[in-house]
């Protein structure tokens, strides 16, 4: 197997990280937190003073004096193995993608690494926000997946999808504005058809989204098209009911089987597979 590109990866959990991280920002305030490694869990004070905890998994550390980058699922602290599951997750996706980079307990830690690595974690992983914390030991800074309820994206409208793009590309954004926006859609569960070479259509909740892309592949403009509010119908005569000699029993449904194989993978397989090209 052909090893796998990181700044693919990177590209392909660029829109969705930046969704998410900008949401992120919205609910969690920069003070007032601490991480409970023995409960793998962030606790914070939210947008209103209020303190609450969400489910944390610890991915790696970056060392600016050491120069390097550290896998969490190296584990040297010993932490409890709950708080480490994503990142022993990201190595055997990386054993079963051939993502080098994934699999090397330390790499070399050069300017945009660890942006780079957690876009790239979260494209594979599903679980798209994260949280970065000063450990106190000089410049050493511990990354986080956050996995909770309380911390979901917002369903995706018109609006919401011209802010992601416009302010993910204001940022820096991703190299291949392409495979970002089929991710993007992909994880948000966001039709897209292609309209012609040049323009591509997301069909959203509340209308269309059109985006045109330039020579270079690169997005160069947006387009909206909002839904029209349906006309009320008129309500429907009611109808007599049914004797009750002719109702039918339903049939129960068959029971799950206790050795049933878990599928949760399964999406995530396929999307991976869609994505690289597999």
């Amino acid at each position: 197997m052909a090893e796998v590109d990181l700044a693919a990866l990177a590209d392909a959990g660029a829109f969705v990280s930046h969704e998410h991280q900008s949401h992120l920002a919205e609910l969690v305030r920069a003070d007032g937190w601490r991480i409970d490694a023995a409960g793998s869990a962030l606790v914070f004070l939210d947008a209103e003073g209020r303190e609450r905890s969400v489910r944390a998994h610890f991915i790696g550390t970056s060392s600016p004096e050491d120069g390097t980058w550290l896998w969490g699922w190296d584990n040297i602290n010993a932490f409890p193995k709950a708080f480490v599951k994503q990142g022993e997750r990201v190595r055997a996706l990386g054993e079963r993608y051939a993502i080098r980079e994934f699999t090397t307990a330390t790499l070399p830690l050069e300017e945009d690494l660890p942006a780079t690595l957690l876009k790239a974690v979260k494209a594979v992983t599903g679980v798209t926000a994260h949280f970065s914390a000063a450990t106190g030991n000089g410049g050493t800074r511990a990354w986080l997946l956050l996995d909770d309820p309380y911390l979901a994206l917002p369903a995706p409208t018109v609006a919401r999808a011209i802010a992601v793009l416009t302010s993910a590309l204001a940022a820096g954004g991703p190299v291949d504005h392409r495979r970002a926006l089929v991710a993007w859609t992909q994880q948000r569960g966001v039709t897209l058809t292609r309209v012609d070479d040049d323009v591509e259509e997301l069909a959203l909740p509340d209308g269309a989204l059109q985006v045109r892309f330039d020579v270079a592949d690169r997005i160069a403009g947006l387009g909206k098209r909002l839904r029209a509010a349906p006309e009320p119908e008129a309500a429907p005569e009611p109808e007599a009911p049914a004797p009750v000699e002719s109702l039918e029993r339903p049939e129960p449904s068959p029971a799950p089987r206790a050795d049933a194989e878990p599928t949760a993978e399964e999406p995530r397989r396929g999307f991976l597979q869609r994505l690289l090209g597999l």
